[in-house]
């Protein structure tokens, strides 16, 4: 079976950009994208043999990736087709079979035209009942809850060099200054913010800003490849993400898989991931409550890493793998079955 996975963007580092880029790997899959930049892939620790840029349209984003996606055909290439992100979806009609996996609800001016879309989809996936729930009241489409993958042999735990972690993307929704505002709040501890900002003007703005009020015991690093980031999450003293109503949290578990407590917001998918009180802690977006939490954990860190550790096998790749091919097969036989 020849199989392509179509995703918005592979312009930056995240838990959708990673969880595709395996999902093509494991499955001898194709990616087909409306923006490719191959320096941020290869540092995610992929290669860009098998992605596939379509043709820019000059037009503003996301109408420009929406219309790249609704005129490409590939319908003769491949047999199976797997959707990732929103805008992928306006090439569903002509891509059939084929399998949505939904990281988040659909958001922005184009939304309403994406949700006429999901007509076109055998299968929905969603990343967490957080998100299933979510896109049920946005769509009123059902879909099954199938965790996104992490590769637990690719991290590592290592004693503590005292630093406090967090990995995201920049923006609002992060709410990255609560994070700065609870470490206001400890001068004795320190905080590495790995990330990046989104190409937004916007989002850039919204960065210089944070950096430009951050307490002296915060610092913020990008660029990192994959083998830097694993390090970094190895020797941190624990991990903190404050994102409003995270719809899985790729990060939050590869910090679990480097046997690191996580002290994180009580919202969205975080709530599935961290198990309060034994990998860590959900609790309410305030700077106080997040940094009585940190202290908690600094107390005795090592402590938490064997229950991290096992929590984040829960999600390894190899497990996932197993429950996308055990979704496909039957959605090709029923094509199968109705096209004759």
């Amino acid at each position: 079976m020849k199989l392509v996975i179509f995703h918005d963007y592979l312009s930056q580092k995240g838990g959708g950009e990673k969880l595709v880029l395996e999902l093509a790997r494991e499955l001898n899959a194709d990616i087909i994208t409306s923006r490719l930049d191959e320096k941020i892939v290869r540092e995610m620790g992929f290669e860009t043999s098998n992605i596939i840029e379509l043709p820019r349209i000059k037009l503003f984003e996301p109408i420009s990736s929406m219309l790249s996606f609704l005129f490409c055909d590939f319908s003769k290439k491949y047999n199976f087709f797997i959707f990732s992100g929103s805008n992928t979806l306006f090439a569903s009609k002509k891509h059939k079979p084929n399998l949505y996996y939904c990281h988040d609800i659909p958001r922005g001016i184009l939304s309403p035209l994406v949700k006429m879309n999901f007509k076109n989809i055998s299968k929905i996936i969603s990343n967490s009942f957080f998100t299933k729930k979510n896109l049920k009241q946005f769509s009123g489409f059902d879909s099954k809850v199938i965790y996104p993958p992490i590769n637990c042999s690719s991290f590592s735990f290592s004693k503590s060099k005292g630093y406090w972690l967090s990995v995201s993307r920049i923006y609002p929704r992060k709410r990255i200054e609560l994070q700065s505002d609870a470490f206001r709040l400890l001068p004795e501890k320190k905080l590495i913010i790995v990330g990046e900002a989104i190409d937004q003007s916007s989002n850039s703005v919204y960065k210089k800003s944070l950096i430009k009020n951050k307490p002296s015991n915060v610092s913020f690093l990008d660029g990192l490849n994959k083998k830097e980031l694993v390090h970094f999450y190895s020797e941190c003293e624990g991990f903190i993400a404050t994102s409003k109503n995270e719809p899985f949290g790729m990060s939050v578990a590869e910090a679990l898989a480097s046997g690191k407590a996580v002290v994180c917001v009580d919202e969205g998918g975080f709530k599935e991931t961290v198990s309060d009180g034994a990998t860590g802690f959900l609790v309410k977006a305030d700077a106080n409550a997040l940094a009585g939490a940190v202290v908690k954990v600094s107390k005795t860190p090592e402590k938490y890493k064997n229950a991290c550790i096992k929590r984040a096998e829960e999600f390894d790749s190899g497990f996932f793998i197993k429950k996308i091919e055990a979704e496909i097969k039957p959605i090709t036989r029923t094509f199968n079955r109705l096209k004759n």
